[in-house]
């Protein structure tokens, strides 16, 4: 999308963000429809954690529906052939799927966090139909903070990300960005830092230590996923914001490329979040080893005893 100055347009920046968009089209799919299997098949949300992750799961579809429409944006060299009409649809399924994702990772880790840290308060007798009524909760608050993607101008919209033009609906989906990346990063960082140091006091045996490095490793690859996928995007509009006043084109173009390429990095969540989280629930796990017994012909015999301890929380 060309600035008031001059043309933004790169070919290798359109292709550097188009590639992993692709990747991103099939296996993120792949990953959450897997992901889903369990609870289509074999599990009941019978617990919060549980009725977190679902919602994690649908949040991460329904981004998937967004992620084909924004490669080909990049594929077809920034054009939008489709309309103003579906470009404000889909950016408004873009910023309510990846609100939703983020919202109900950090539910995860709230959650756990209080039965770890704090197991004897009353929020850990939280009903799964509580649980539920929280998540509705929180796609009703997402659905009204994301209702201005709905507004942006006829100018503005096929960039599907942060451009030249500083209209209110630009201003509103920058603050609501930042937003979703500060407050869960601190949350989640908070959480999974007091659970590993509560854990290490409780799991001093030696026959335990395993455990407490199982739980150490996974709370690191949930923080560390969770800041390599938004931190350079957050990082990158700073310079974009400051340049937009700056009245360079050069300038202001190259924020911007560097935003398109860190802004792909966000999706990458949404692949990994199958992998991440509902890999390392207990359940889940049971639920796919017996799959894998089952298609090797060894039943239940193959499941190992005691799986419900292999987890932190």
């Amino acid at each position: 999308m060309p600035g008031a100055n001059g043309s933004w347009h790169s070919d290798a920046v359109e292709g550097t963000v188009a590639v992993p968009l692709v990747l991103e089209c099939g296996l993120g799919p792949l990953g959450n429809m897997v992901a889903l299997w369990p609870f289509a098949f074999r599990l009941k949300a019978c617990q919060p954690d549980a009725v977190y992750l679902l919602n994690l799961v649908a949040a991460d579809l329904l981004l998937a529906v967004h992620l084909p429409f924004h490669a080909a944006f990049y594929l077809r060299h920034e054009t939008w052939p489709l309309g103003h009409a579906s470009c404000r649809g889909l950016l408004f399924l873009q910023v309510l799927s990846r609100g939703a994702g983020v919202a109900f990772l950090t539910a995860v880790a709230v959650d756990c966090y209080f039965r770890v840290v704090h197991p004897r308060l009353r929020a850990n007798s939280l009903s799964p139909r509580a649980a539920r009524g929280v998540s509705g909760c929180v796609w009703l608050l997402l659905l009204g903070l994301s209702h201005r993607s709905l507004l942006v101008s006829e100018a503005e919209c096929p960039g599907l990300e942060p451009q030249g033009q500083l209209s209110l609906s630009a201003l509103w989906r920058e603050a609501l960005f930042s937003a979703q990346f500060v407050l869960p990063f601190g949350l989640i960082l908070f959480c999974n830092a007091r659970i590993v140091r509560t854990l290490r006091g409780r799991l001093r045996d030696p026959d335990r230590q395993p455990q407490l490095q199982r739980a150490r490793a996974l709370v690191t690859v949930v923080v560390v996923l969770f800041a390599a996928c938004f931190l350079p995007s957050f990082l990158a509009r700073v310079p974009v914001a400051v340049s937009r006043g700056a009245g360079g084109c050069r300038v202001l173009g190259a924020t911007v490329h560097v935003s398109d390429v860190s802004n792909g990095l966000t999706y990458l969540q949404s692949v990994l979040n199958p992998a991440v989280h509902c890999s390392s629930n207990p359940a889940f796990r049971r639920s796919y080893r017996r799959v894998f017994n089952t298609l090797r012909g060894r039943g239940r015999e193959g499941e190992a005893p005691g799986d419900i301890n292999d987890s932190y929380c």
